[in-house]
C-alpha cells in the first residue's frame, strides 16, 4: 500500500506534521501496521541557521543549500507486526496518538527547524568529507 495521508497538524513554529498510513497486508488477515510522520523544513525559511553554520570552517550559504537542497524532511516511523485485520485501525490510531503526544512539543519548539537543519548539514558534510577521503585513498 502507498503512503496515505491521514492527518495534518499545524505546529506552533509554522511547520506542518503530516502523518501517513503505510500499512500493508502480510499474510491472510495479518497486517504490518505502519505510521510514517513527516515534517518538511524549507531551508531558506530558517535564515539564522545560515549564520550559525557560518561558524563552521568553509561553510557558506551556497554550500549549505547545495548539501541540503531546498527542503529537509524530518521523518519518523512506527510499526507493529502481525496485527489482526479487525484491530488494524485501532492499532494505527493508538500508534499515531502516542507518537503525537510524545513528540508534539519537540516538533513545535521554535528552535526545532534550526537545530534539525544544523544536525542534517553537519551529518551530510561529514559524509561528503569521508567519501572524498576514501576516493583519495583509492586513487593513491
Amino acid at each position: 500500500m502507498e503512503n496515505k495521508l491521514v492527518k495534518t497538524i499545524g505546529l506552533k513554529n509554522n511547520l506542518e506534521l503530516k502523518i501517513y498510513d503505510s500499512s500493508k497486508k502480510m499474510a491472510g488477515d495479518r497486517w504490518l501496521v505502519k505510521m510514517v510522520a513527516h515534517v518538511d523544513i524549507p531551508v531558506s525559511s530558517v535564515p539564522e541557521t545560515f549564520h550559525d553554520l557560518q561558524h563552521d570552517p568553509d561553510s557558506n550559504k551556497d554550500e549549505i543549500m547545495k548539501l541540503l537542497g531546498n527542503t529537509v524532511t524530518f521523518e519518523q516511523k512506527r510499526e507493529r507486526f502481525f496485527i489482526d485485520e479487525s484491530k488494524k485501525e485501532s492499532v494505527f490510531n493508538e500508534i499515531c496518538d502516542h507518537f503525537v503526544k510524545s513528540t508534539i512539543n519537540y516538533l513545535s519548539h521554535p528552535d526545532f527547524p534550526k537545530k534539525y537543519l544544523i544536525i542534517k548539514f553537519r551529518g551530510k558534510k561529514k559524509k561528503a568529507l569521508l567519501e572524498a577521503a576514501v576516493d583519495q585513498c583509492r586513487t593513491e
